[in-house]
């Protein structure tokens, strides 16, 4: 048997980052049966401030391998496993839900990266499966390999950390958009205000607005229904600080 055709799973797995043998530190979204992973992008960590990010999956349990003669045939996921990590930054961790860290074909999971990473730079990651597959009466598991996927950690001076909404911080949601709109969440420690931008992926600004922020909890929209599907860069400028994060509007 050749090797799995995972274009229709690997949704199912993007950032799905497991540190084996710990207890679950998060709790799946039932809800979710489309395959994927949201959010689709994590935002970049920061040397020296504590990161947090909770990502949801769901599992394809349907799809197809090539097999000599027979060719492409109809093939179910029993099940897979994320053994190994490799290029983890120094000081985080990637938690699976299960003990084992394997997930059934089919099914949700959920996986919580955290910690305080301390050298700033960009980490490629290699993720290390095992797939339990079967087609036409044939149980076998096969190994593949993910390389896709990065963090990066940036300095953290100057910058505040997206994730404490206390300390002049900034939050933005959902990750990817589906419904034309973007959520943003500032909190400000003083009346003041602050520039928002959406660049493409080639470097066009296509959307710029100043907000007025008040103290405390400040949240704004932006309606994104004029820009076509794709990556964007979020940069939001306030005062001395700045905060940037790519999103995905589907």
């Amino acid at each position: 048997m050749k090797k799995i055709y995972f274009k229709t799973i690997i949704t199912g797995l993007i950032l799905s980052f497991i540190q084996l043998n710990t207890n679950a530190q998060c709790t799946p979204d039932l809800s979710l049966q489309s395959t994927g992973v949201y959010p689709v992008i994590l935002p970049s960590a920061k040397v020296g401030l504590p990161y947090s990010e909770i990502l949801q999956f769901h599992v394809v349990k349907d799809s197809s391998v090539t097999v000599p003669v027979f060719g492409k045939v109809d093939a179910t996921i029993d099940s897979f496993t994320i053994f190994k990590v490799n290029g983890i930054p120094e000081g985080m961790s990637f938690i699976c839900n299960t003990s084992n860290c394997t997930i059934p074909g089919g099914g949700n999971g959920c996986a919580k990266i955290t910690g305080t990473p301390t050298t700033k730079g960009i980490y490629p990651l290699q993720i290390i499966l095992k797939v339990r597959v079967t087609a036409l009466g044939f149980t076998q598991t096969q190994l593949d390999t993910m390389n896709n996927y990065t963090v990066t950690v940036e300095s953290g001076l100057g910058i505040n950390n997206g994730y404490d909404l206390k300390n002049a911080g900034y939050k933005i949601f959902p990750n990817p958009i589906t419904n034309n709109q973007l959520n943003l969440e500032i909190w400000n420690n003083d009346a003041s205000n602050c520039t928002v931008q959406l660049f493409s992926m080639q470097g066009k600004e296509v959307f710029n607005q100043q907000f007025d922020l008040n103290f405390g909890l400040n949240k704004n929209t932006i309606n994104t229904e004029q820009l076509a599907k794709g990556i964007y860069l979020v940069k939001i400028n306030h005062e001395n600080s700045q905060f940037e994060q790519k999103i995905i509007i589907e």
